[in-house]
């Protein structure tokens, strides 16, 4: 063999291993000065929407259009403008572009004739429907009736039995007026309990994601901020190499990340 050969196969091994050997940069978002806050909203009423307009500051930013908005911990996006909105409390949040977040709370008010909707839920267990939602309204006109996911109107405002994931309750008064919101059901699943025993056992060990390849996977943080690239590869199968993984390991991986990835 060439020592050419013998060369190129050396560099090659040096870059390509169980994944590679780069040290990702690990970022501190507890010094970071993002913040956000409320400047504009208009009331909404039975059948009428009404809207919030937040606005950023600080964070790491190359300009305003940087900025990725959320509200109820949803997907992002681009604009700070939350419309088709009825009364209620949310949580409208901000990211810059190291991943760090600010949030803020605003209860949007209702005209006086509308129906305000706020709801609260109960966790589930990660594979069964232990989970619970109780619906609180007021306002409207006569007696109000509540729906889960689409379901039959009856007087019943508590919902049990519902399993993890997103989930809309309706609330209908006597003049067919509704208003509808959605909550999401997040799961007791546990990292320091469930997940970091599945990572340690399987994933951070030696030749793999021990620190000898990148991503290390040795810490709650650097699990955390590669919790969706964890999710992906287990649920393909490509992750862990030269392991494999029970289908309840894998389901509670992906419970944990749908849940946010919280540091539990």
């Amino acid at each position: 063999m060439s020592r050419l050969l013998i060369l190129i196969i050396s560099i090659s091994f040096l870059f390509y291993g169980c994944e590679n050997n780069v040290e990702e940069t690990r970022i501190d978002c507890s010094q970071s000065d993002i913040s956000i806050r409320v400047i504009d909203f208009e009331k909404s009423d039975c059948s009428i929407p009404g809207s919030v307009t937040v606005e950023a500051s600080g964070g790491e930013v190359v300009s305003d259009s940087d900025y990725r908005y959320s509200i109820n911990n949803g997907s992002l996006r681009e604009s700070p403008i939350f419309d088709n909105l009825f009364a209620g409390n949310f949580t409208f949040s901000v990211t810059d572009n190291l991943g760090c977040t600010a949030s803020i709370s605003f209860t949007l008010e209702s005209e006086a004739s509308g129906i305000t909707l706020n709801l609260e839920g109960e966790k589930s267990n990660c594979t069964s429907n232990t989970g619970s939602i109780n619906a609180n309204a007021s306002g409207g006109e006569g007696q109000l009736l509540y729906s889960l996911d689409g379901g039959s109107f009856s007087t019943t405002s508590s919902f049990t039995e519902v399993g993890p994931g997103e989930h809309s309750v309706t609330v209908r008064d006597e003049e067919d007026c509704e208003v509808t919101k959605s909550l999401q059901i997040v799961t007791n699943t546990s990292l320091s309990s469930d997940i970091m025993p599945i990572i340690t056992n399987d994933c951070a060990i030696t030749g793999c994601h021990n620190g000898s390849i990148s991503p290390r996977l040795t810490t709650n943080a650097e699990v955390i901020s590669n919790a969706r690239r964890i999710k992906s590869e287990t649920q393909s199968g490509s992750m862990p190499r030269n392991r494999t993984l029970t289908q309840a390991e894998i389901d509670l991986i992906a419970c944990w990340v749908d849940d946010g990835a919280l540091d539990n």
